[in-house]
């Protein structure tokens, strides 16, 4: 009976000493590591604020790559989220969401599970032509002893992560090839309800320029007959592009006050609801508008953006009345989430 009792009496003191150290320890962690990066701030920006990027340089996907990982419906900047689960006991199950994203910042929340919870953050100061990225982690555990002593080693354990991820980070950032600089605005805008008169078709790219010499008159004395007001220039609708075949499925389309119940004979009445757009305002003629294209498929990448259909060229400029091709406007949006 005198060893049980010694032991017992053993046990509470151990107990008695982890608990005092435990309340005794600091209530709240806080883990940040920072790293000189010689690259544009738009490559380290998209690497981290596009989360299917992270499988690129995050330390813990490459402890187990076949981790399971989804992703919910936004692909970047604040909402996106997602959940990995692992059999390694060093990576585990958790999810992770970005709750907000500046120019400046990315932070995140993050739920380890059993092991609670947590907030990142990103922090991007630039110095000259590099830039100074700061990984930051921050944490309360509560009133539990455990946690507390445990909190105590944090710094040392995540801080070489977090060193390595960030080494990960800089050598993918200043390999990435700089494209120079595009020479167009791209902007983000919410697109209002548009009503539109179409006429479609699927064609050759030689064959655009003649569909609209046929199409857009006779949609014009149409309209006119049905009494329609227009509400915007005529416009190309892309609803493919085919690089291959080099052709398209698009509609010539006149933008109309109108609602479902609008109809023109002849046409098809299409309806793109609210959402939003990004938007090139292009100078010059036709035959170099693709220009504009490669630069806003260039930002989507960068931005991570999903591509709507479909794309619109909005022809502000008539020819008829301005022989002087660089002096065409034509607005080109595209739809994306």
């Amino acid at each position: 009976m005198k060893i049980i009792k010694r032991i017992l009496i053993t046990l509470i003191i151990l107990a008695a000493i982890v608990a005092t150290v435990g309340f005794l320890s600091p209530r709240h962690i806080h883990v940040e590591r920072s790293l000189i990066m010689k690259a544009p701030s738009e490559i380290i920006f998209s690497q981290i604020n596009i989360l299917k990027n992270w499988k690129k340089w995050e330390p813990w996907y490459q402890m187990d790559t076949a981790m399971k990982m989804e992703y919910n419906q936004i692909p970047a900047g604040a909402g996106a989220g997602n959940k990995w689960s692992s059999t390694n006991s060093k990576v585990g199950s958790g999810d992770m969401t970005i709750t907000s994203s500046t120019p400046d910042s990315i932070s995140t929340a993050m739920n380890f599970m059993e092991h609670g919870v947590a907030t990142g953050k990103f922090v991007f100061v630039k110095k000259d032509s590099m830039i100074k990225v700061t990984w930051i982690m921050e944490s309360d555990l509560g009133m539990n002893p455990i946690g507390r002593i445990f909190g105590l080693f944090m710094d040392k354990m995540m801080g070489a992560d977090f060193e390595k991820g960030l080494a990960n980070l800089k050598h993918i950032a200043e390999s990435i090839p700089v494209k120079p600089k595009s020479k167009y605005e791209v902007k983000e805008e919410d697109a209002p309800e548009k009503v539109y008169i179409v006429k479609r078709d699927s064609l050759g790219w030689a064959e655009i320029s003649a569909f609209y010499q046929k199409n857009l008159p006779a949609m014009f004395e149409a309209m006119t007959k049905a009494k329609l007001e227009m509400a915007g220039a005529p416009s190309g609708l892309f609803f493919k592009w085919d690089t291959i075949n080099k052709s398209t499925i698009m509609a010539a389309a006149i933008p109309v006050k109108g609602n479902a119940k609008t109809k023109v004979k002849g046409y098809e009445t299409l309806i793109l609801p609210v959402g939003k757009n990004l938007h090139i305002e292009y100078h010059g003629g036709y035959y170099e508008i693709g220009s504009a294209h490669n630069s806003m498929h260039d930002y989507i990448n960068e931005k991570g953006f999903i591509q709507g259909s479909p794309i619109i060229e909005e022809y502000v400029s008539d020819p008829s009345k301005e022989a002087d091709s660089s002096k065409w406007i034509t607005n080109v949006f595209y739809p994306v989430k």
